[in-house]
């Protein structure tokens, strides 16, 4: 009740307020200072012809002008004709009080359409269905003659819009033009005249555009690609006074091409309103609003248009059901054993190809992933390093304290190995304290240096096993690939297995590279510990 008070309120104090000032809101299809400069003279020559009464310029975008309409904040509006029906459908608006009619080189028009622009030079793009996924730039889907004339069009020739397109929203249309000028886009929707004022204001050298599906339309000044719809509406609130609404209607179809404010406006005034049924049936074929929501629909409408048939239908769901619950009962059975073939199935499978102690990959599926690593290396033209690592001191742990702490002692390597390398890395547990490491899509083989360098560090760091600190360390022997003629993985696995030996002989807890026939320049050679 207070609200329904508050908004009677405000209303008599939009209408009160009428007798004296009038605010015009204009919708910012182009940047707002120059919106200004070309529609403030208009307002000047309303507030003059309407004499007491002042007429307030606001431009705003369009969700601006919306809330403004709804909060009563403008008296009236000049927008496009697809903004002015979306407006219609939540406010309570009176029909256009007048169509604002164009001007280009004298020549007077009162329809508009939409433009499709194309880098010139671009030979790919010569026909409305070379634009299907490409990127298209866009002022904002809510604009007739900047999107959806254009949507219309593509919509004729088989290209669903915006779902066959990639679109690239930058507010503007002049924003459209540079898009398409620095190659942001691909190609860009613009309205109508457009163009031509981007020449005149010195902005634009129209060669460095081609219009796509030009229309040849008699009498039409401007380039444009679709057909033609009705030119911005001038609307009055239902909150202006009539006698006020005809003196508007009068100025509004008095002003002369040759004034001031037509001119800056560039316009050639106006004309009686036309007929803005295309512009709906546009918007009801692209489902655009106030077409994009189904109207309500009743649980009442449902009954009375589908009595009979959602009768037959619940006679054949009950029977349905019933049957339903007969087979679910009786494939309840089935399915848990499926399911438990299906995690026993997964069960195996990691068993197999993995360590049981560490949870780490064994030797099986390390071999297969260094198969694939290999393969992809060579295609990349990367390299990959293979490391065999082995523990120093772990069998004097084992000796000393038994295999429960050796299986905790190795647990916890496996697992600061792991912590220390790359996602895309693998660490796989070989069996007793041997270990092998996969470092792949590596640019240099010398980029391996640190991540050796962290195994032997983490390795070596103590391990606490309930108050007692246990430490042992690693002989690393490593082996690069690719190298000069094919090798398989198991002799790569060879080659770092025998460089292992020679990192225990050379006193443990360092790396030492294999030897091959040419082998790729790293940092790691035999590491001291």
């Amino acid at each position: 009740m207070l609200r329904a008070v508050l908004a009677a309120l405000l209303l008599l104090g939009a209408v009160a307020q009428a007798a004296d000032r009038l605010t015009l809101g204009v919708f910012a299809f182009r940047p707002k200072p120059l919106m200004i400069e070309r529609y403030q003279p208009l307002a000047e020559y309303l507030s003059e012809r309407l004499g007491g009464t002042r007429v307030v310029l606001e431009v705003l975008e369009q969700q601006e002008l919306e809330e403004a309409v709804a909060a009563h904040r403008v008296d009236l509006v000049m927008t496009n004709p697809s903004h002015y029906l979306e407006l219609r459908s939540h406010n309570s608006l009176s029909g256009a009080l007048a169509t604002v009619v164009s001007s280009e080189s004298g020549q007077a028009v009162s329809s508009l359409g939409g433009c499709i622009i194309v880098r010139a030079g671009r030979g790919d793009i010569t026909d409305l269905r070379d634009l299907k996924g490409r990127r298209v730039a866009i002022a904002g889907p809510r604009y007739l003659g900047g999107y959806q004339a254009q949507a219309f069009e593509l919509m004729q020739v088989g290209i669903r819009v915006p779902d066959e397109l990639d679109l690239l929203v930058v507010g503007r249309h002049d924003a459209v033009v540079e898009a398409v000028l620095d190659g942001r886009a691909d190609a860009g929707f613009i309205r109508t005249g457009i163009i031509e004022s981007l020449v005149a204001e010195g902005r634009l050298d129209a060669s460095q555009l081609v219009v796509l599906n030009p229309q040849a339309l008699a009498g039409y000044p401007f380039a444009v690609s679709t057909r033609l719809y009705p030119e911005w509406p001038f609307v009055a609130l239902p909150h202006v006074d009539r006698s006020t609404v005809r003196r508007i209607s009068t100025a509004l179809l008095g002003l002369e091409a040759s004034h001031p404010a037509a001119r800056a406006a560039g316009i050639a005034g106006f004309s009686p309103p036309l007929d803005y049924l295309p512009v709906e049936t546009l918007a009801r074929s692209l489902r655009l609003p106030p077409f994009d929501h189904a109207p309500p629909f009743s649980w009442r409408d449902v009954w009375t248009r589908y009595a009979n048939f959602i009768i037959a239908f619940g006679a054949v769901s009950a029977l349905v059901f019933g049957l339903l619950v007969v087979l679910s009962r009786r494939n309840r059975q089935l399915a848990q054993s499926v399911a438990a073939l299906v995690e026993a199935q997964a069960a195996l499978q990691r068993i197999a190809w993995h360590d049981a102690l560490t949870g780490l990959p064994n030797r099986t599926l390390l071999a297969d992933r260094l198969r694939q690593d290999m393969r992809r290396v060579r295609r990349n033209q990367q390299f990959l390093v293979l490391a065999y690592i082995d523990l120093d001191g772990f069998k004097a742990v084992n000796d000393t304290h038994g295999h429960e702490v050796g299986d905790r002692v190795l647990v916890e390597i496996a697992r600061r190995m792991r912590a220390v390398l790359r996602d895309v890395d693998t660490v796989a547990r070989l069996g007793g304290d041997e270990f092998a490491a996969i470092f792949t899509d590596l640019a240099e083989a010398s980029l391996s240096a640190p991540l050796i360098e962290r195994l032997l560090a983490t390795i070596a760091a103590p391990v606490d096993i309930d108050g007692l600190s246990l430490q042992v360390s690693g002989s690393i022997g490593v082996s690069y690939y690719p190298q000069h003629g094919d090798i398989e993985a198991e002799q790569l696995l060879r080659q770092a297995d025998h460089a292992m030996y020679q990192a225990k002989l050379s006193g443990r807890n360092r790396c030492c590279v294999f030897e091959c026939e040419v082998q790729p320049e790293v940092g790691v050679g035999v590491t001291a510990g």
